[in-house]
């Protein structure tokens, strides 16, 4: 049975190769439970989130699609504190996750487990464990899934006590999950800039900006981005006409 102080150890054994705990801990966790891959997730008390770490492309495409979109597996356990998931994404779960699910398909992916991670009520964020053929976890996997979820909260909170003393201010985060959250902080501030140059609320701007990205088939980011630079203007008919 794997435990969560046999997978603190093992990736703190492999830590050598300069990868992060969080991006170590996920990979870790797809081998062990033979996953198509692993993706894990940050929240803070205000409801935003990022990606802080993913076994490879396939799960950090599906973490990033999901806050892309707003909906998806890994939302939904930190959101709820419970996990979540299907079993078989191809049948009926289009009413449940109906963007994430066909995009989940489309990358090879039938199944997703989400573990939430919390400590005493606190929502930390999610670890996403997604497979290429539809089924559920077994027996074994559902405990070992639990100790990696175990194992994920003690690496975050491991990464903020590392934190130098000098930098302990409020919200302050250590680097390996500080530039993700970055990041996304320049989506809500393009959803910010996008609800007063169109005259709408803050929930209207962000699904303009989701519509945009979806349209094109870009990245939240990058739409963010362009319109924080300037580069790309969006108004609200376009969701209309999308």
């Amino acid at each position: 049975m794997t435990t969560t102080t046999q997978i603190l150890a093992a990736i703190r054994a492999r830590h050598r190769d300069g990868k992060p705990l969080t991006d170590q801990l996920c990979i870790d966790c797809a081998q062990s439970l033979r996953l198509a891959g692993v993706g894990m997730t940050l929240t803070n008390a205000a409801g935003q989130q990022a990606v802080i770490g993913t076994s490879g492309a396939v799960a950090s495409r599906l973490e990033e699609i999901q806050f892309d979109l707003g909906e998806g597996p890994s939302l939904d356990a930190s959101r709820y504190d419970r996990t979540v998931g299907s079993d078989d994404l191809g049948d009926g779960v289009l009413l449940r996750w109906p963007a994430f699910a066909p995009a989940a398909l489309a990358a090879g992916i039938s199944a997703v487990t989400a573990v939430p991670l919390s400590v005493g009520g606190v929502r930390l964020g999610s670890l996403s464990m997604y497979r290429s053929a539809p089924g559920a976890l077994d027996v074994q996997q559902q405990t070992a899934a639990q100790a990696y979820g175990g194992a994920a909260v003690v690496v975050l909170l491991h990464l903020q006590d590392r934190i130098p003393s000098v930098d302990l201010i409020r919200d302050a985060l250590h680097p390996d999950l500080g530039a993700p959250v970055a990041h996304r902080a320049e989506i809500h501030q393009a959803t910010g800039f996008l609800s007063v140059k169109a005259s709408v609320g803050m929930t209207e701007a962000l699904l303009l900006l989701r519509a945009h990205a979806f349209a094109a088939d870009r990245s939240l980011l990058d739409v963010a981005r362009d319109v924080l630079a300037g580069r790309l203007r969006i108004h609200p008919e376009e969701s209309e006409d999308d």
